[in-house]
């Protein structure tokens, strides 16, 4: 609770009172906090972009890395495969010369374990190929896609970067009255006051009417609501924590009831 003196019925050259000028305050203070929100958001788009194209960026590398090493697979398969082709051809042309069955049997047997090994070898050479086909199909969707969003990237840069700044002006300017507003006002007071608008839905100064808090209806003490009501110090609600200040009205309708 800061004291500050009371300031007389303004005149019309009167200066503005504590609560009046908290009034104000908020209101700058809303605008604030909404162009601040506004300064969050406007990236968010672009960032969520670039996440994405970094996500492409990132599989083609992989998928690249996939098709090095397939090609290599099947490289090695290839090569493996002429290899037991010529000893197939070799071993298929000595059966003509063969002499006993003791050979025949040993060549059979040979040629048995070749044939068997190059369906084996086929059958992975088919299976890389697919995966190669299947990576290759992947990289070309993919890298046209990486085309788009970096095309999109750099035009939506263009366009956050301009939103920014315009943001960015605004809330100087805002800034601006907020200080020319808050002259004089206590700083701690301030720093509080920003906080209760930020954490109470904007609200940060409300009215007691009929021994009423405004901002939460909790019903506070007669005594403390003529603390208030003197206007002598800056009093915060006990359990809303807003500022105070008394409303008018409700003395108007005190001295209609006396008289």
């Amino acid at each position: 609770m800061k004291t500050m003196k009371r300031n007389q019925k303004p005149g019309k050259h009167a200066m503005k009172n504590p609560f009046d000028k908290l009034k104000e305050l908020q209101t700058v203070l809303l605008k604030e906090f909404e162009i601040e929100t506004e300064l969050e958001e406007i990236p968010r788009e672009f960032n969520g972009l670039k996440k994405r194209f970094q996500r492409v960026d990132r599989a083609i590398r992989e998928h690249e890395t996939g098709r090095e090493t397939l090609e290599k697979t099947i490289g090695k398969v290839r090569k493996e495969k002429e290899e037991l082709k010529k000893n197939k051809d070799k071993f298929e042309s000595q059966i003509a010369l063969i002499k006993t069955q003791r050979e025949y049997e040993a060549i059979t047997s040979e040629l048995a374990q070749i044939k068997e090994r190059l369906e084996a070898i086929e059958e992975a050479e088919l299976t890389a190929e697919q995966s190669l086909e299947g990576i290759n199909k992947e990289l070309e969707e993919e890298k046209t896609l990486h085309e788009e969003l970096g095309g999109s990237i750099k035009e939506l840069e263009k366009k956050v970067g301009k939103s920014v700044d315009e943001k960015q002006k605004e809330l100087k300017s805002c800034l601006k009255v907020k200080d020319k507003i808050a002259a004089g006002l206590d700083e701690e007071i301030i720093y509080k006051f920003e906080k209760i608008v930020k954490k109470k839905d904007g609200i940060g100064i409300v009215s007691i009417r009929k021994n009423v808090c405004m901002g939460c209806n909790v019903i506070l003490p007669p005594q403390f609501v003529n603390n208030v009501r003197t206007e002598a110090t800056i009093i915060f609600c006990p359990n809303c924590s807003r500022i105070l200040y008394y409303h008018d009205d409700d003395e108007q309708e005190e001295e209609e009831m006396a008289q």
